[in-house]
């Protein structure tokens, strides 16, 4: 090494000596000019892989994740290449969003299995269903247009991680009670009035403001009556 190398290799680790990082250089025919070194938690500087931070981990979980959503979406629609009807497949972040016709209720048996869909709501549309499931460790909503009606006397409506049963008037935190009578917004979302009045809000903005919402299971306790009044109007 001559004198000027030296020079410059002292240089640029007296610059770089109190920061993150320092570039030692290794000078030669083909060979690369330098090597990067990190400081270790005990304040050394090391030629090892440096540690990933928190936020370089959850980046790559949620790259893994999305990735694992894509490859889902890709089998799925290679399933549903031998279905009859119109369907979709969408990827929206780490989780599927699938639209299909549904013709009977056996056939939505099979896509309920398929999909391994354990909570099912209605849709915003007549005849049409809302399922949440996984495929591969991957959530999946199903979407499905002319499945067979659930059985009468429940009608669960997904908000987040709980299911609230729409055939039952819903007890706010203040005692108040909410009723739903069949309005939605044109995303599906259930509006409810309360005690009848005319006025609405969204299921949705009532359980993030006033609840925990609970169940009224008998009607009697919610004013002595059997259903709500009708909105004014």
């Amino acid at each position: 090494m001559n004198a000027d190398n030296s020079r410059a290799g002292g240089a640029v680790l007296r610059s770089v000596d109190s920061g993150p990082a320092a570039v030692t250089p290794t000078l030669g025919p083909g060979r690369p000019q330098g090597t990067v070194l990190h400081r270790t938690a005990e304040g050394r500087w090391s030629r090892g892989p440096r540690p990933l931070t928190d936020l370089e981990r959850k980046a790559l979980a949620w790259d893994a994740s999305c990735a694992r959503a894509r490859s889902v979406a890709r089998a799925v629609e290679r399933h549903l290449a031998g279905h009859a009807g119109p369907s979709d497949v969408r990827v929206d972040g780490d989780r599927v969003r699938v639209v299909l016709r549904v013709d009977g209720a056996e056939c939505w048996t099979r896509w309920r299995a398929y999909f391994h869909i354990t909570v099912v709501g209605e849709g915003g549309r007549p005849h049409t269903l809302v399922g949440e499931g996984e495929r591969d460790g991957v959530r999946v909503t199903v979407v499905a247009h002319g499945a067979a009606p659930r059985r009468r006397g429940r009608r669960p409506f997904r908000v987040g991680d709980a299911t609230y049963d729409l055939a039952s008037p819903l007890r706010d935190a203040h005692g108040d009670v909410w009723y739903f009578q069949g309005c939605r917004r044109p995303d599906g979302m259930p509006l409810l009035s309360l005690d009848g009045r005319p006025e609405r809000c969204s299921l949705a903005n009532v359980a993030a403001h006033l609840g925990p919402l609970s169940p009224v299971c008998d009607a009697r306790r919610a004013g002595d009556r059997t259903s709500p009044p009708e909105p004014a109007g």
